[in-house]
């Protein structure tokens, strides 16, 4: 089978995990008893561990490799969420057990771009980054929609249990799909290793324009997945639909258009150019998040139209942007450049959840808590404008520059 297909439906059950708590939610905030701030704060401490494991498995993909990091982390992800079904029953007990989930999850996310990027020629990084980021929106799919579904029928711990199984499969899969794949290390090649890494050569203009935009995409990005399934089973109350039906369209509306999207946007971005998409998408992705809590007063077939499209935009500059940034960093730093995007990015997007909680808590208004998610999109969208400056102007000067060659060669002919 296609080494690339095994990889995407790895990532696709590795991430039925990452998306379990956020589907239970609704069902959740009802037994368990919690407002939205405690909510909110079991998100954060989730994605604080995420950040955290992402953060030392890209560092460690340098020295031991991306292959073994990413088999270890799927098959520890799986013993993870199997954990969280069996001991999880109360906020107090969740929150240190969604810890180790959150430490599993994001160990596997640096390996596998670390490794399509090493698999894949420089032409189609872009498309193949896009498969895999879609491969993993499928398999939030599954996590919302069966998490959602269990919780309502059988009890959160039934939901937990599916999305382990997921995870076993995923982790399977790719221990099948890199089977041969060398594990390459960077940490033992002499010219590397005597060298120190320049973090002010590696972190120029136009890797720090990245680097900012990716910050604010998840920020805006961890707040909507973690609340926007809320909305929408919020919205669909009214219309009495099953437990079946209402998971389906919540898990399909929110994680079926982010599939779609990093797939196509990230193919447009190998032909378009990066910069030009990323300046689109992220005042898109703002423009749908300022819109999606206030469609909730406007009835349920607004709020799935516009949660549709924003989470098509919201998601779409993610490969864009792990693309760009494999294209400015040397491969043998790529590993640890990943690692401080990664803490930063998910470090600082850990704690819209709980922002939006705390606003959503204060207002009781789906509307102004949606607002500080917004404000990530427009500033992801100024990033990638500041980013397609920088990079015309270190064009301009390249060709200034083989301009000035070509007229001393032709003064010194003459």
């Amino acid at each position: 089978m296609n080494r690339q297909l095994l990889l995407c439906l790895s990532r696709a059950g590795t991430c039925m995990g990452t998306m379990a708590f956020a589907g239970a939610l609704p069902v959740l905030r009802s037994a368990w008893h919690m407002d939205a701030a405690t909510a909110g704060s079991i998100q954060t401490a989730f994605n604080l561990s995420n950040a955290f494991a992402l953060l030392v498995t890209a560092w460690l993909s340098d020295s031991l490799g991306a292959k073994r990091v990413y088999l270890a982390s799927t098959w520890a992800g799986a013993a993870a969420l199997m954990i969280f079904a069996i001991f999880a029953r109360s906020p107090h007990t969740a929150l240190p057990l969604i810890v180790l989930v959150g430490l599993t999850q994001g160990g596997a996310y640096a390996p596998a771009l670390l490794l399509i990027a090493d698999l894949s020629p420089a032409a189609e990084r872009g498309r193949r980054m896009g498969q895999i980021l879609a491969a993993a929106s499928l398999g939030y799919l599954l996590s919302v929609s069966l998490s959602m579904w269990a919780a309502s029928t059988y009890g959160a711990a039934a939901g937990f249990a599916i999305c382990a199984t997921g995870a076993l499969a995923g982790a399977v899969l790719g221990q099948i799909g890199l089977k041969g794949v060398e594990n390459r290390r960077y940490h033992h090649e002499p010219s590397v290793s005597s060298e120190p890494i320049r973090w002010r050569a590696v972190f120029g203009p136009t890797s720090l324009c990245l680097l900012v935009g990716y910050v604010a995409h998840c920020w805006e990005l961890l707040g909507s997945w973690a609340w926007t399934p809320t909305l929408l089973a919020t919205a669909l109350r009214p219309c009495n639909l099953g437990a079946m039906t209402t998971s389906l369209i919540v898990g399909g509306t929110i994680h079926l258009s982010g599939m779609i999207a990093t797939g196509v946007v990230g193919a447009l971005s190998d032909r378009w150019g990066r910069a030009r998409v990323l300046i689109c998408v992220g005042a898109m992705g703002a423009l749908c998040s300022m819109l999606m809590g206030w469609s909730e007063q406007w009835g349920a077939g607004w709020v799935i139209a516009l949660v549709a499209v924003g989470s098509f935009f919201i998601l779409a500059d993610s490969g864009v942007l792990s693309a760009a940034m494999t294209d400015e960093v040397p491969a043998a730093y790529l590993g640890r450049v990943m690692g401080v995007r990664s803490i930063l990015g998910f470090g600082v997007g850990a704690f819209a959840p709980m922002t939006f909680g705390a606003t959503l808590d204060w207002t009781h208004r789906w509307g102004w808590a949606y607002m500080p998610l917004a404000a990530g999109g427009i500033i992801a969208s100024l990033a990638a404008l500041a980013l397609r400056k920088s990079s015309q102007s270190i064009d301009a000067e390249s060709n200034q520059s083989q301009s000035s060659i070509v007229d001393k060669r032709e003064f010194e002919r003459t």
